[in-house]
């Protein structure tokens, strides 16, 4: 069969119209069609790999104006499609998707895998949106893994430290986290104390006790007193949450609230904290001797904090937080909560990462958390208490 038909086409001369069964007027697209696949065929034959077709005369001539008039049209009706524009716009297109659905594209063709994975593209949507995370903790800070210069990819981390993404996840495993949750919970647990202490608690944020401790509410439920330790340094509520889960909490002020009106930092008549003058003049703020011996007994603390719009860090707000969760007073597996606090919804808020960055909260050697809530609805105050809750259970 291969000698019949290539006859007509091993020749050098060129193919003329005498030399074919019909006139070239008559020859429709599907038998040129089937011309090359014969011609394919007898190359594959002969052990000629290349796919390139190269037929001489007026019939390769015929056969491009063919291929060329094709594309035009389809063009012309059709308008540019989105594999002709360039790779640097369809990255520009591509980068106004929000995380779920540059993963969802990735799979439709080999090309837009390649282009929804690169590095500068999720470079960028980590910078954008990372702005609206309400929760970053001591495994889900992008600042870490940039900081020590992490092999991951910047696809990587944001999937890694997105809460979106990690919710989802959560939902996905729903099933094997309820089963391990409930063989956890036939364990003798310790109830936790927890400490809670914090500029945000002398601020405009301050109502966020009165909300936990003394009004009503369906999230937090009041079971018990906790009498004073440590010099009556401690005492506090025994509250319990919807699930179940009880804990002590403890509230720490600075000062009475006359004093704090009066004075001018938090530094200043502190009745937790000292500040101490070395031989060389260094000063160091450390605890009280009543207050250090409180927090050896404590399972985990909160640190709360007003990020409300145009709110500032003072250096004291840090080294009040640094002196609390120092090392030589408590274990590194105590974790520490920060609840990033405004009044209500009428405020705007510190983004989280800033709070994590102005607070320098990564350079503490145990697990955190940097939350955001609202004082008045008690918004996310639940999720926040469950995670420290579930951490303070670790050991």
């Amino acid at each position: 069969m291969a000698a019949d038909i290539i006859v007509p086409i091993i020749v050098d001369q060129p193919v003329t119209r005498e030399r074919l069964i019909l006139p070239l007027d008559t020859v429709d697209e599907t038998l040129l069609y089937t011309f090359k696949t014969l011609i394919k065929k007898y190359k594959k034959q002969m052990g000629d790999t290349n796919d390139v077709c190269i037929v001489s005369g007026g019939l390769q001539q015929y056969l491009n104006k063919q291929k060329k008039s094709g594309a035009e049209e389809i063009k012309a009706k059709n308008g540019l499609t989105f594999n002709d524009l360039p790779v640097y716009v369809k990255l520009q297109i591509f980068s106004n998707l929000d995380a779920i659905q540059l993963c969802r594209i990735s799979r439709v063709c080999q090309e837009w895998y390649s282009l929804t994975s690169d590095n500068l593209l999720w470079g960028n949507v980590l910078d954008r949106d990372i702005r609206f995370w309400n929760v970053i903790g001591h495994r889900t800070n992008p600042g870490l893994y940039i900081e020590v210069q992490s092999e991951w990819s910047n696809k990587e981390i944001y999937l890694r430290c997105s809460p979106q993404i990690n919710h989802l996840m959560h939902e996905d495993n729903a099933i094997f986290s309820s089963f391990t949750n409930m063989i956890r919970s036939f364990l003798p647990k310790k109830t936790p104390k927890i400490a809670m202490f914090g500029p945000g608690l002398e601020s405009d944020t301050s109502a966020i006790v009165r909300n936990m401790l003394y009004e009503q509410s369906q999230q937090l439920e009041r079971v018990g007193l906790v009498p004073g330790q440590c010099d009556g340094v401690g005492s506090g509520w025994c509250l319990k949450m919807q699930n179940g889960q009880v804990f002590q909490l403890s509230v720490l002020y600075s000062a009475s609230k006359k004093v704090r009106l009066e004075r001018r930092n938090r530094l200043q008549n502190n009745s937790l904290l000292e500040v101490r003058t070395d031989q060389d003049g260094v000063e160091t703020v450390e605890l009280k001797p009543a207050v250090r011996d409180f927090c050896r007994t404590v399972d985990a603390f909160i640190y709360v904090v007003d990020a409300s719009q145009g709110n500032s860090f003072v250096k004291e707000d840090k080294a009040e937080l640094f002196a609390m969760v120092n090392e030589r007073w408590s274990a590194t597996h105590v974790p520490i909560l920060v609840l990033s606090c405004i009044p209500n919804s009428q405020h705007q808020r510190v983004p989280c990462v800033d709070v994590v960055k102005a607070l320098e909260i990564s350079a503490i050697n145990r697990p955190w958390q940097v939350h955001d809530v609202e004082a008045e609805t008690l918004k996310g105050i639940i999720p926040s208490i469950q995670w420290l809750v579930k951490q303070s259970q670790r050991r």
